[in-house]
């Protein structure tokens, strides 16, 4: 759930001094308590990434825990910091986001690759790590903050969503967020799309990658990208259907200016109007991109932040390498336009695990029935069956191979329905498969995503 931001915290006084000695802005840290479960058929990933964790940890100074600005959103804002501290590793579903997590290769439909996550089995920070393989634990919460953790040998992406527009139509919206910076492997980055509503793919996908139905017609894509082995960030814009490289400065990686970590999470801020786009990390006045752009024609958008795996053990390159943590924090879009997402309580359906799905609350006056499926001719019933409409798939691109796998579907939903059943036929080597149910509507939410200040965690 969203909050409005608490007062900021400090550290003892040492670690004040360890900073200020290693000439490091403090970033947003997780506590440093805790131990590692070494089991199973998971030890050696396990072992792989504690190496990797805390080979970068030991190169940090010690990072001082950075609370939100003692100040509320202005009016127009949102802001979720993501407040909470379960015990343990916990399935993340947070209100007012909708979470979609893919993974291409047909034996892990049902439970991902296994992989050592950030956080031990009592959410102790980095470098401790739990073993994890469901797709509910792939997004998951500790400390006040979230995590997105996949490991796919062929391709896999998570999908974050918040059910906010950003609104530049009379001049700059700002997106911030803060992230970890640590990478245990250059084939597992970040992305971020800005698309408009009516527009947007469920899982969208840079055409040259092996998966799924291609890009939008029209967004700015902004995507984390290597250059001498160091992380860089590169934007595009799409016109209809037209790929345009925005001008970038894509020769100082991060680590030229931070040591990467993953206990401390650093803001990244996207500027964007009709005629510009700035990107990059502020606090180390470092921006990829700060260019003027043709008009987008456009200027309203949704944003979905994106997490993907591309065989990550592979090009290892100077050392080992593993599926990746992203530690993510604050997110606030300024302004925001806020829609309404209501999910539905079934993962995904086939013939043999069922065909309906029931939601949380009745579709909204212009609602539309979002989900991902494999199959030929997807139908939905919105009254128990009694009768049927073709399901509306999203633009695909085209030479895309859409009888092999998943396509974004955007079928609208009649005013007042609470559920919906899916029938479908067979793809090329199996049975229908479909996922991800959420309503998605225009009409705004019935309550907020703000929340009153929560208090401050005891230091640990």
């Amino acid at each position: 759930m969203g909050q409005r931001v608490s007062p900021h915290r400090t550290h003892a006084t040492t670690l004040v001094r360890a900073w200020l000695q290693a000439g490091r802005r403090p970033g947003r840290t997780t506590s440093a308590a805790g131990g590692v479960a070494l089991a199973g058929r998971s030890g050696r990933s396990l072992l792989l990434v504690m190496a990797l964790v805390l080979a970068a940890t030991l190169g940090t100074p010690p990072d001082l825990a950075r609370g939100a600005p003692d100040q509320q959103p202005a009016p127009g804002t949102f802001l979720d910091t993501f407040t909470g501290r379960p015990p343990a590793p916990t399935p993340w579903r947070g209100s007012g986001w909708d979470v979609t997590v893919h993974s291409r290769n047909r034996e892990a439909w049902d439970t991902l690759e296994p992989m050592a996550a950030h956080h031990g089995p009592d959410c102790a920070a980095p470098p401790a790590v739990h073993p994890t393989s469901a797709y509910d634990d792939a997004v998951y919460q500790c400390n006040d903050h979230v995590m997105t953790s996949i490991n796919a040998s062929g391709y896999g992406v998570i999908y974050l969503t918040p059910n906010q527009q950003l609104d530049f139509k009379d001049g700059e919206a700002v997106l911030r967020f803060d992230l970890s910076t640590l990478r245990t492997s250059m084939r597992d980055w970040v992305d971020i799309w800005v698309t408009p509503y009516d527009e947007h793919l469920q899982l969208p996908l840079e055409s040259w990658l092996p998966d799924l139905t291609g890009e939008p017609r029209r967004a700015v894509h902004i995507r984390l990208d290597t250059f001498n082995n160091e992380s860089v960030f590169k934007g595009t814009i799409y016109r209809d259907t037209v790929e345009e490289s925005v001008k970038s400065q894509s020769l100082t990686g991060y680590e030229k200016v931070l040591t990467p970590s993953a206990v401390r999470r650093d803001p990244f801020e996207l500027r964007i109007s009709r005629t510009s786009i700035k990107f990059g990390m502020p606090d180390y006045n470092l921006w990829w991109i700060d260019s003027p752009i043709a008009d987008l024609g456009w200027d309203r958008a949704i944003v979905q932040f994106g997490h993907h795996s591309y065989t990550p053990t592979k090009d290892c390159g100077r050392g080992p390498c593993a599926a990746n943590t992203w530690h993510w924090d604050s997110v606030s879009i300024a302004p925001a336009v806020p829609f309404t997402i209501v999910p539905g309580d079934a993962r995904w359906l086939n013939d043999e695990r069922g065909n309906a799905v029931q939601f949380a609350a009745p579709a909204p006056p212009e609602s539309h029935l979002r989900f991902v499926a494999i199959g030929t001719a997807m139908e939905v019933s919105f009254d128990g069956g009694a009768s049927w409409q073709q399901a509306q798939p999203q633009p695909i691109r085209q030479g895309r191979d859409v009888l092999n796998t998943f396509v974004s579907y955007w079928t609208p939903m009649p005013t007042g329905a609470t559920s919906v059943v899916v029938r479908g036929g067979n793809w090329l080597v199996g049975a229908w498969q479909a996922r991800d149910f959420a309503i998605w509507s225009l009409t705004p939410p019935a309550a907020t995503n703000a929340a009153a200040p929560a208090p401050d965690a005891p230091e640990e």
